[in-house]
């Protein structure tokens, strides 16, 4: 069996293995582990480049949507159709993944650092970056630029389809809700919606955060990955070496992370 070592952080891939060896058995257990050895800490790596991250993201994935509709669709001839609101959903998250990738892909790297004491339940290749700061500028002083968008075709499409998704099923669903059911235009219906967006997006995201985290977390020589070519590459093992349901490995922890994002963000 080849060895998954490109598959790392907890919010993705939990179930990965290390030298054949299963680390965590499924979301939970995750967290179980990571407290018990690291405590909160542990649970918090990565947060700075993680805010980063949604800073940079939705000011392109929230801030363009009534911008992008308003140029595609004029609202005096009624309500949008829905593959208007994907469009415009899809590329605005585009052009928010390609902006957050640097610190996506930090982030992704750091969260799966273990010390030496904890090398035991290590997943993915570790880097053994200092911070944030070191992390970019070694990522930059071995690869340049390119190393820092590298997984940016990846980002860019589970964006594509995710933000599509959630940003037309949140809207759809406030209209459904206001107009058929008479529902009022408050905060419990904005997290309403915004949750059951969520839950749509975690289904079309999961298999695409599966790949990419694969590909971000591997080591690289020369600027080429050892375990993975390309996403394609990683698309193709996975489904020799562990079937079409790996691509929902860590969907429950996905969830626990952007169904709250949704229920507050849209």
């Amino acid at each position: 069996m080849r060895d998954v070592r490109g598959s790392s952080v907890l919010l993705n891939v939990s179930h990965c293995r290390r030298a054949h060896q299963l680390i965590y058995r499924n979301s939970f257990d995750a967290i179980h582990k990571i407290l018990r050895n690291e405590g909160i800490r542990g649970l918090q790596k990565g947060l700075f480049p993680a805010i980063l991250k949604e800073g940079s993201k939705n000011f392109f994935r929230i801030g363009m949507y009534d911008p992008f509709m308003t140029m595609i669709h004029d609202p005096k001839t009624g309500s949008s159709p829905p593959w208007k609101r994907m469009l415009a959903g899809s590329m605005c998250g585009v052009m928010g993944a390609f902006s957050c990738n640097p610190f996506e892909l930090i982030k992704t790297r750091l969260q799966s650092q273990v010390s030496a004491a904890n090398a035991h339940q290590a997943v993915g290749h570790q880097f053994q970056y200092k911070n944030s700061w070191d992390a970019m500028v070694k990522t930059y002083a071995s690869d340049g630029l390119k190393g820092l968008y590298r997984g940016s075709v990846l980002s860019m499409a589970r964006s594509f389809v995710g933000s599509g998704v959630n940003l037309t099923t949140y809207s759809m669903m406030k209209e459904y809700l206001i107009l058929k059911r008479n529902w009022k235009d408050d905060w419990v219906l904005d997290m309403v919606a915004g949750l059951g967006s969520g839950i749509a997006s975690c289904i079309a995201m999961n298999p695409i955060d599966v790949v990419r985290t694969r590909y971000y977390n591997q080591p690289y020589v020369n600027g080429k990955g050892t375990l993975y070519s390309s996403g394609t590459d990683a698309i193709k093992h996975i489904v020799q070496h562990e079937g079409p349901s790996a691509f929902y490995k860590g969907f429950t922890t996905h969830f626990l992370r952007i169904g709250p994002h949704f229920c507050c963000a849209n």
